[in-house]
Parts: C-alpha cells; structure tokens; sequence
C-alpha cells in the first residue's frame, strides 16, 4: 500500500509580535492570534482576530497561527494554503453556541437542513468551526483542546431523548478536495454531531487525538473518511455517541462519486454506542485497500448502551468493496463482534443493484460479552466473496433456551446493521450467500448453555 507523502511543516519557534504597523507575521514566521486582538477570555468572539492572523499568514505564504493558552470563542475558521493552526497546551478554541456565528459551506446546503429530529444527513451538514475547501498543506495540531459546546445545539424530547432540531456546526472539523493534511495531538470534547471529516481528500494523516462526545449526542461520530485516499489514522481515542471511526462514500458533492481507498488505522481504542470501526453505510461510491490493524472496542461505563457491533462494513448502494484486512483486535461487550453485510439500498441508483463485497480477512480477533451473533450475509444471486477468519476467539453470553423458528429475512433494502434480522439461528456466526469462506482456528464458546449451535452456514462455498 502506498501512502501519499505529508510534508513536514513548520515547527513552532516561538512567538513575539509585528514589530511595526499592523499586526502581521512575526519574524520567526508566527501569527500570534493574540497579537491580532484574539482575547483569551472564553467569552468575546475571537473569530475575527483569529481569522485575520490566518489571513495574514496566508498572505505571506503560509506559517503557523498560534492559540496561547486561554479561552477561545469562535465561529467559523477558514484555514487557507501552508497554514498550521497550533492550540498550544493550555488553550482552548471553544465553538460559539450560536448558529449565527459560522458560515455555511457550501451555502446551498443550509435550505436542505431537516427539522425533524436531525440535520442534514445525519450530521453532514453545512456549518463548521475549522473548514477548508481545496487547500493544501495544512495542519490543526498543538496539544491544546478544541470544545465543541454540543449541547447548546441540542433539545430533548418528552421522554428524555437528545435530539437535534436545529442547524449545528457539524462537522466540526471538515476539510473538502483538500491535499496534504495533518489533524495531529488534539483533545477534541462536545462536538455537536460529526467531529472530523476529510471529504474528497488526498494525503491525511490524523494522529494522537482524543476525542470524547456526550453519549447521548444525536450523530456525534468521532472520524468520518469521505471519498478520501491515503489516509492515516493512528493513536486515536475516541469515546462518542454514535460511530468512533468510520469510512464513507456519502456522495454530498454529486457524481462521480470517489472511492475511499488506501486507509490505514491502527492502535484505535474507543467506545460507542453504536459502531466501533465501520464501512458504510453509505456507499455510493467504492472502498478499497482499507486495514485496520490494532484496536480496542470496548463498553466505557459513561456510555450508556453497549456498542452494537464491534467491527461493521456494509456494501449497500451499488458500489464495489474489496481488499480489507482487519487483525489484532480485542473486543469487549460489544453486542455483535462482527457484521459483514451486502445488501441493495440503492442510494444514489435510479434502479436499486447489489454492488460487490470481496477479499476480506479477520484475523487475531477476540472478542467477549456479546449477545448477537456475528454475521457474514450477501443476497441470492449476489454473494460476498472470498472471506476468511483466522485465530479468531468469540465468547458470547448465550443462554437461548429454544432456538428461533422461521427463515431469517433476506432484507435486501433495510439499513444494514446488525440487529436486522433479528432472532438468528446460532450463537457465534451466521454466514448466508458467501462463495469462498475460509475458517481456521475459529473458536465460539458461550458463558451460559445455549440451544443454538455455535455456526451455521446457508448457501456457502467453503474454501478447500
């Protein structure tokens, strides 16, 4: 797998003020936000200063853009070519809990936000707190914290639930058909849906972040991958109220729409409330050469549900899906291990057509404390192909005393997740419609006795 190059940029030397007329860069080559009348009280608007020390920097052909320790409050912030914005330790840029404070990007998008419980698919909306649109060489990075002040966006319903009826910088943090970025050693809290999202982008790496959302938040996912190549994504913790990291293929910017394809995420630690690491849902264009290698999945004790798969990729929309290697990971109470789905939604078709789902490995899996069984389902005529499982140990809870009677629905248009067909008729794995499934030192044990039978497999071509 080859990764693009990110170039190094330019490293902090310290920071001082524009020796004559209007605040400018420094002479060490940073824009001190400061300096540019950004105040560090948690409370005056900073954007306009912190916007014109962007500008600035810009200007001069990039540079590093710094955040002194302090309370930052902003809207929108437009990041421009070879500019770094450093949120040193100390300092916090904290979005502004009112909507009339950002820019929507793209504006067309602010007539298509829903009132009926949430934005604009699900958290893609058009209002950011850091936004760039065809940049290059860019960086968010420093040690610092950014606050996403989710809850000012957020209502409850009559028996308690958050929802979102109301326009929402989500996501926080979106850089569109953008080159060479670096999101690197941030504490990310409270985003107020989506947090991090490379859409249609080339050459990103996202290292050492923290990233911890209200678990009740509606859509507050922590990385979003969109159409975007030649990813890394490494050292993450992510505790969130829906998915913690997931690869897209949404199709918000029309047709054709790119593949996200060369992606690597390792030693990920998170919990959620929905997904672990998933692929999809929305697939309206491919995915490929994809590895997740090192990884903790976990039930935190402040969320209050345990995820509901572990590790879920779903194909639904008519695209292709091929070469995923997932290894070395250790799930725990995560309600389902494994989801392996391909379905035909058709999203973005004029005729709903399964797409392809093939080449995938898990291996050096262990998992415990489920109580759905995994699942590796195609469609008839329409298989998954070419799947395989090595070295893979799955406790679950068990404890069905009769197993379920009736055929498991096909379900070929439903939303893909695990718990869609219900009631299943193993305990560990149900495979159906797989040509090329490979089991070796597959291990299903269940802490209470169970009526079902570990596996099952139904129109399956097993690997000689």
């Amino acid at each position: 797998m080859v990764f693009a190059a990110v170039p190094a940029l330019l490293a902090l030397a310290g920071s001082g003020s524009a020796s004559t007329g209007a605040p400018a860069r420094d002479a060490d080559g940073v824009c001190n936000a400061a300096t540019f009348g950004a105040r560090p009280d948690g409370a005056t608007l900073a954007t306009a200063a912190i916007q014109a020390a962007i500008d600035a920097c810009a200007k001069r052909g990039g540079g590093i853009v710094l955040l002194p320790p302090g309370a930052y409050l902003s809207g929108t912030l437009v990041l421009r070519d070879h500019i770094t914005l450093r949120i040193q330790p100390g300092a916090a840029l904290v979005a502004s809990p009112r909507i009339e404070d950002f820019q929507p990007f793209p504006a067309a998008d602010v007539p298509k936000i829903a009132v009926d419980g949430s934005t604009q698919n699900k958290g893609n909306g058009p209002y950011h707190l850091i936004h760039g649109d065809g940049v290059k060489d860019v960086a968010v990075d420093g040690g610092g914290e950014i606050r996403g002040g989710g809850a000012a966006y957020w209502d409850r319903t009559a028996d308690g639930a958050v929802v979102s009826r109301r326009p929402r910088p989500s996501p926080l943090i979106e850089f569109v058909a953008s080159k060479q970025l670096r999101i690197e050693n941030l504490t990310i809290t409270g985003a107020a849906g989506w947090t991090v999202h490379p859409l249609e982008s080339d050459g990103v790496v996202i290292r050492n972040l923290r990233i911890f959302n209200d678990p009740l938040g509606p859509n507050t996912d922590g990385v979003n991958i969109d159409s975007t190549r030649n990813v890394i994504v490494s050292d993450v913790h992510v505790e969130s109220g829906d998915d913690c990291v997931v690869l897209k293929t949404t199709g918000r910017r029309g047709k054709p729409v790119l593949p996200t394809e060369n992606v690597l995420i390792t030693n990920l630690v998170c919990s959620s409330d929905d997904q672990g690491f998933k692929i999809g849902t929305e697939s309206l264009g491919d995915f490929r050469n994809i590895t997740l290698s090192g990884a903790t999945i976990y039930h935190a004790p402040g969320i209050y549900r345990p995820p509901t798969a572990a590790i879920s990729m779903s194909m639904v929309d008519g695209a292709s899906f091929e070469n995923v290697i997932v290894s070395n990971v250790v799930i725990r109470d995560a309600r389902t291990p494994l989801f392996l789905r391909l379905g035909n939604r058709g999203r973005g078709q004029a005729v709903p057509t399964p797409g392809t789902l093939k080449h995938v490995v898990f291996s050096n899996i262990i998992a415990t404390g489920g109580d759905l069984a995994s699942s590796i389902t195609g469609l008839p005529g329409h298989p998954v192909e070419d799947v395989a499982l090595s070295n893979v140990r799955i406790s679950m809870k068990g404890g069905v005393v009769a197993a379920p009677t009736g055929p498991v629905p096909e379900a070929a248009g439903d939303y893909p997740h695990a718990p869609m067909f219900g009631p299943l008729p193993a305990h560990g794995l149900y495979v159906r419609h797989v040509q090329g499934l490979t089991l070796r030192d597959v291990h299903i044990t269940v802490e209470a006795p169970d009526a079902r039978p570990p596996i099952v497999l139904d129109d399956v071509r097993l690997t000689p």
